[in-house]
């Protein structure tokens, strides 16, 4: 259980770097760019050169390896549209309602148990999500912007369902560090190829741009390394890792939100907050 719990801390640790972005008004572009380049860096630690060129000339994981990374990227700039156009409840909400790609697709292709304690196990996990994450909308919403949380939905899910799918057919325990530095270099030069594309008419890389992108590099590719590890060795059900650690991230956030950040949190919310705990321990326990 511990790669779960070093995955949720990790992917917490994402949320609370980006928060200290927004008040530290730091370059998101150079954050990013160094972040990628740290993640992938990390993957090749322990490994030297003839290792890894020997390991990518019989590895069949590289297609996969070179799509997550690519969706990533699109996966950020399309948090940031949705969050600009639907708004940032309506956008977390499709991000963790994502979650249910992995799960029924863990269930169903990859004969795990399906009965329907686990179906409502499932059911509840969800509903603890939606009450924990509830807030009314500042605005009402476009039509057209309901498209885009939409797409963000189906792309989220369908990258935690790929993460899987590399887990369990294509990548060895021994190589997860070297898939990850493949799939961050993907995402690198992906997300350089945007800002080339932009043309930033400013500086990206500052001190503390370089200093954040350090940490969320490192909280980036900790949340990829440790989610493999933990579909490997939690003894949990892949449908029930992903339940878990989505529920768990969902909890502490809202936590550290309330008393590091002062952040709001509603009768609604802390009795989800209380339902993903005890959804938690059924999913784990029973």
């Amino acid at each position: 259980m511990i790669y779960l719990w070093l995955s949720i801390l990790s992917s917490t640790g994402i949320y609370v770097l980006f928060k200290v972005r927004n008040q530290a008004k730091a370059d998101l572009h150079g954050i990013i760019l160094v972040n990628y380049f740290v993640a992938m860096l990390l993957g090749l630690i322990n490994h030297n050169f003839n290792t890894f060129i020997s390991v990518l000339q019989n590895a069949t994981w590289l297609p996969i390896a070179g799509l997550i990374g690519f969706l990533f990227v699109v996966m950020f700039f399309l948090i940031g549209n949705s969050t600009l156009k639907a708004g940032m409840v309506v956008t977390t909400l499709a991000t963790r309602m994502s979650m249910v790609f992995p799960i029924f697709f863990s269930m169903f292709f990859f004969d795990e148990q399906v009965s329907l304690v686990r179906l409502l196990k499932i059911a509840l996990t969800l509903l603890a999500v939606i009450l924990a994450i509830y807030q009314k909308p500042d605005k009402a919403i476009k039509r057209s912007a309901v498209f885009i949380p939409f797409i963000l939905f189906v792309g989220s899910g369908s990258v935690d369902t790929l993460v899987k799918t590399a887990q369990h057919l294509f990548v060895p325990d021994n190589e997860i560090p070297i898939f990850s530095s493949v799939l961050f270099a993907t995402s690198f030069v992906a997300a350089l190829l945007a800002l080339i594309v932009k043309k930033p008419q400013k500086t990206i890389f500052s001190r503390s741009s370089i200093q954040m992108g350090i940490g969320l590099g490192i909280a980036n590719w900790g949340s990829l390394f440790f989610i493999m590890k933990a579909l490997n060795y939690s003894r949990l059900d892949s449908s029930l890792v992903f339940g878990v650690n989505n529920l768990a991230i969902v909890s502490l956030s809202l936590i550290l939100g309330y008393f590091v950040f002062s952040e709001k949190l509603s009768r609604v919310n802390i009795a989800g907050i209380i339902l993903s705990v005890l959804s938690i321990i059924l999913l784990i326990r029973y």
